[in-house]
């Protein structure tokens, strides 16, 4: 089972998973970039300074996930998705959506429900 982030309590949850995400973007060629940085909120959107290959698939608008770990074992993950942009060397993202996504099972067939 998941739950919604919104932006009201986004400040509140980067408080308690940290400030760092994997974000993850395609390129053109439809190859999945997956970096790790630093992620800012400043109240309207999400920044962060990712390395090229990223800047390069957001040179056009394009879809932007961000998977912020469990701040604890059996804790949540959240997982942001937003439509994202370059800005010279900083990621702009404005959020679409979120969710506090449910710890995954011990081993796999734990459970069937994904």
């Amino acid at each position: 089972m998941s739950h919604p982030v919104n932006t009201e309590e986004l400040s509140e949850q980067l408080a308690e998973y940290g400030g760092a995400a994997f974000v993850i973007t395609v390129g053109g060629d439809g190859v999945p970039k997956v970096v790790h940085v630093p992620v800012v909120w400043d109240g309207e959107v999400l920044r962060c300074t990712p390395g090229g290959g990223t800047l390069a698939n957001l040179a056009s608008p394009a879809p932007v996930t961000m998977v912020f770990p469990p701040p604890g074992d059996g804790a949540f993950s959240m997982i942001l998705d937003g439509e994202g942009t370059a800005d010279g060397e900083v990621a702009v993202v404005t959020l679409t959506g979120g969710v506090l996504h449910r710890p995954a099972p011990d081993s796999p067939g734990d459970q069937i429900r994904c």
